[in-house]
């Protein structure tokens, strides 16, 4: 695995959340909606997530035979203008596992992934070794891990480049209304029926545009 992962770099950067790495995997317009217009709604998908972060949410260290676990860490990236807060990190002999808590089941090369190649990243950043990470499932109640390699890595820094020209965009990108939707909290915020790739002119309509915009 390389650590040369600097096509990001820059001071001046929009900076990142780790969290819209996850949603812009999902779907660009839940991004935009998120982290670019401040809309979010509660679901029962949601609700249940919080409780399942819980006990993570809370910041604590504990410690036990070599091995330092921290609870809500906060990370950060200056080179690819990432910042977000991981679940669990667990440190032993320089070497850092995130931990990243999820309600639903596992999917392999899921969004979730992306979230924690993220927090690799950062954690990269401040000197650790980072071989692998951890998806724990609440559903199934038990870890799946995710090697740290250099694919997944230059996944992270594409996607945070997509997200930060998304989030610089003032356009919202076009609804799929597809499988996703059904589960999406965002959905009767985003109107999926209206706003699909197929209705792009009812997106036009819908964006917001700043004043004096409004000659077509």
């Amino acid at each position: 695995m390389t650590d040369d992962h600097s096509t990001d770099s820059g001071t001046d950067q929009r900076e990142v959340p780790l969290s819209a790495l996850e949603h812009y995997a999902y779907c660009h317009r839940q991004t935009a909606l998120i982290h670019v217009e401040g809309v979010w709604s509660e679901s029962v998908e949601t609700v249940r997530g919080d409780l399942s972060h819980t006990t993570v949410d809370l910041p604590g260290i504990q410690r036990r035979r070599g091995l330092t676990v921290v609870r809500s860490l906060p990370v950060w990236s200056h080179t690819h203008g990432l910042r977000g807060i991981c679940d669990i990190v667990e440190f032993e002999k320089g070497t850092a596992t995130p931990v990243e808590y999820k309600v639903g089941r596992y999917k392999a090369g899921g969004p979730a992934e992306l979230q924690l190649g993220g927090q690799a990243l950062c954690l990269l950043e401040a000197g650790f070794d980072v071989p692998t990470g951890y998806i724990y499932s609440v559903a199934e109640r038990r870890r799946h891990a995710v090697p740290i390699d250099a694919d997944l890595l230059d996944q992270v820094v594409a996607a945070t480049m997509a997200v930060r020209r998304l989030m610089d965009n003032p356009a919202l990108p076009a609804a799929r209304n597809d499988a996703r939707c059904r589960r999406c909290s965002l959905r009767e915020d985003c109107l999926p029926e209206l706003t699909d790739g197929r209705r792009q002119a009812t997106t036009n309509l819908l964006t917001p545009r700043p004043l004096g915009q409004w000659r077509d």
